[in-house]
C-alpha cells in the first residue's frame, strides 16, 4: 500500500507541470523544431471554439481508492474505486465561435488564488462562457515569486475571416492581507486596494499579435500560400501591469522589495463603523483645501455623503513597469474581454520565471 501511494503521489507531482522536452524534435543546439515556443516546464491552457449546439459538460470528480483514500483519475488495475466529492478541474474553456463578446476570469496573486492559495497546477474551475452558461469562464494559476512567460498558439483548420481577439481587461480584485493584529482591517482579513481608491484599474494593456489584439491561426510568410500554423507568440505582455499602486503599509512586500514613495491621502470612513466606504483622493487638492486656515484639511469634507468622515491616510506607493500583474498584490483577478469567430483551438502556456532551459526555436 505505501508503494502504491508513492505511485500515486508521483503521478499527480509529474501531472501538476508539464515538461515539453520529451519526445519532441531538435536541432543539434537543443532547440525545438518548428513551433516557436521555449522548452522547459508549463502550464497548459487550452481555449476551444464551438458551434451554437455545443452543451457545457457536467463537472467530474477524483475517484477515491476504496481502503486508501487516495484521490486518482483512473482506477488502478486491481482496485476498486469509489466517486468522491472532491472535484476534478480541467485545463480547457469552451466559447463560441460566433463572433460574439464573452469574458474570461483570470486569478491568481502573490499569495496564490483567493479561492484557492495552494493550488499547484493551472485549474479550470469555470470552463464556459456564454452562452454555453450564465456566466464568465474562469481559470487559475499558482503563485510564483517572478511571474510567467506566456505564449500561445492557433491551431485547427484556417477558415475565412477568422480571429480569435483579446480586445480589454478589468482588474476585479486587488486585495492584501491585513499585518496580524491590525485592528482597523476590514472583516474577512483582507483590505481592497480598488476600494482604497490607490491603483489603477486597467494599467496598461499590451495587445498582441498583429497589433490589434488578435491571435493569428495562420503564418502568411511560411512559403505555403498560408496554410501553415504560425509558431508560437510571446503574450506575456497581455499578463503585465504598468501604474502606480498605493500600499497602507509601509513594510508590504512590494515596498520591501522594490521600494515605495510615501504620499498623503484623504480617506472615506464610514462614522459608525469606522470602514473604508470609499475612493481615496490625494490630500493635495483643491478639494481638501481649507481656506481659513490656509491649509490642506481633510476634515472639510466631512459628512460627505452624509455620516462619513475624511480622515488623513499616508500610502507607500510603487510604480510599476511591465510588471506581472498578479504580483502587485496577495490576491488579484482580472477579467479579459474576448471575441472568438470560426477559430478552433487556441493554447496557451505558462512558463514559470526564470525560464529552465528556455532555448526557442530563432
Amino acid at each position: 500500500m505505501k508503494a502504491f501511494k508513492t505511485i500515486i503521489t508521483l503521478f499527480i507531482l509529474t501531472f501538476a507541470i508539464s515538461n515539453v522536452q520529451a519526445g519532441k524534435p531538435t536541432d543539434k543546439d537543443g532547440n525545438f523544431i518548428g513551433n516557436g515556443y521555449p522548452s522547459g516546464p508549463h502550464y497548459n491552457l487550452n481555449i476551444h471554439g464551438k458551434n451554437d449546439s455545443f452543451n457545457c459538460p457536467d463537472p467530474t470528480y477524483y475517484l477515491q481508492v476504496d481502503g486508501l483514500g487516495d484521490l486518482v483519475k483512473e482506477c488502478p488495475d486491481g482496485y476498486t474505486c469509489s466517486l468522491s466529492n472532491v472535484e476534478y478541474y480541467g485545463n480547457v474553456i469552451n466559447l463560441p465561435r460566433d463572433g460574439s463578446d464573452v469574458q474570461i476570469y483570470m486569478e491568481s496573486g502573490r499569495k496564490g488564488p483567493k479561492s484557492q492559495p495552494d493550488a499547484s497546477t493551472l485549474e479550470v474551475t469555470d470552463w464556459c462562457t456564454k452562452p454555453f452558461d450564465d456566466d464568465a469562464a474562469s481559470f487559475r494559476l499558482p503563485a510564483n515569486a517572478d511571474g510567467y512567460a506566456v505564449f500561445s498558439r492557433v491551431t485547427g483548420r484556417p477558415v475565412e475571416d477568422q480571429y480569435f481577439e483579446v480586445f480589454g481587461r478589468d482588474l476585479t480584485v486587488v486585495e492584501i492581507d491585513c499585518q496580524e493584529g491590525d485592528t482597523n482591517c476590514p472583516i474577512g482579513g483582507t483590505y481592497d486596494l480598488l476600494l482604497l481608491g490607490v491603483v489603477n484599474e486597467d494599467g496598461t494593456f499590451t495587445k498582441v499579435g498583429n497589433g490589434d489584439g488578435n491571435f493569428e491561426r495562420v503564418d502568411t510568410n511560411d512559403g505555403r500560400g498560408g496554410k501553415g500554423v504560425k509558431n508560437a507568440t510571446d503574450i506575456t505582455g497581455m499578463f503585465e501591469f504598468s501604474g502606480q499602486v498605493c500600499y497602507v503599509y509601509a513594510d508590504d512586500p512590494a515596498c520591501t522589495d522594490n521600494g515605495c514613495d510615501a504620499a498623503d491621502y484623504c480617506c472615506p470612513v464610514d462614522e459608525s463603523t469606522s470602514e473604508f466606504n470609499g475612493a481615496c483622493l490625494p490630500k493635495e487638492s483643491d478639494t481638501f483645501w481649507n481656506s481659513d486656515l490656509q491649509t490642506q484639511d481633510c476634515s472639510v469634507q466631512d459628512g460627505t455623503p452624509e455620516g462619513t468622515l475624511w480622515i488623513d491616510q499616508t500610502f507607500y506607493c510603487h510604480e510599476y513597469t511591465d510588471s506581472w500583474i498578479f504580483n502587485i498584490a496577495d490576491f488579484v483577478e482580472v477579467l479579459f474581454h474576448a471575441r472568438n469567430n470560426d477559430t478552433y483551438n487556441i493554447k496557451l502556456r505558462f512558463y514559470p520565471l526564470p525560464l529552465q532551459d528556455s532555448k526557442t526555436k530563432p
